[in-house]
């Protein structure tokens, strides 16, 4: 029972910051606190679900998920780093943008791979729909630091 609590929590803090995130990304740093909170709360959550099904877990499923919980607090350093950014006024760097969109890239990346993986797909294309996203999150991101880092964020358009 905990453990789907744990999940479900995981889950909508972690779409709390897909778009607080994408906003903050957007719109001058708008729900950036919003953001940093949720994405931490992610972390947190799925480090909770593990715990609470660590000693029925198989041992490769162990290394699995020990590795998403280190990836989890990857993307919690990684926004940390950009609010130091978005404090020195530099909300329209490369870095800030390439710090956020990580996340936010991850964050997306990992939806696909459940909902693919919840559909009952073959695991290669669980791998495939992940490793696919990924690297079309890099050119995505590519983009966007040139885009974002041309003008301020609030004069892009979006």
């Amino acid at each position: 029972m905990a453990h789907s609590v744990f999940i479900a929590l995981h889950a909508a803090a972690g779409v709390i910051a897909l778009v607080a995130g994408t906003v903050a990304l957007l719109r001058a740093g708008r729900f950036f606190d919003t953001y940093l909170v949720s994405l931490t709360a992610t972390t947190v959550f799925l480090a909770l679900a593990v715990a609470v099904e660590w000693t029925v877990l198989p041992s490769g499923g162990r290394v699995l998920l020990s590795a998403f919980v280190v990836l989890a607090v990857v993307l919690v350093v990684r926004g940390v780093l950009a609010r130091r950014m978005r404090r020195a006024g530099q909300l329209s760097s490369p870095a800030y943008v390439e710090h956020v969109g990580f996340t936010l890239v991850a964050l997306l990346d990992a939806f696909v791979v459940i909902a693919v993986l919840n559909a009952g797909a073959p695991v290669w294309l669980v791998v495939a729909s992940g490793v696919v996203l990924a690297v079309a999150g890099h050119f995505v991101l590519r983009w966007a630091k040139r885009v974002l880092s041309e003008k301020p964020p609030a004069e892009v358009g979006l």
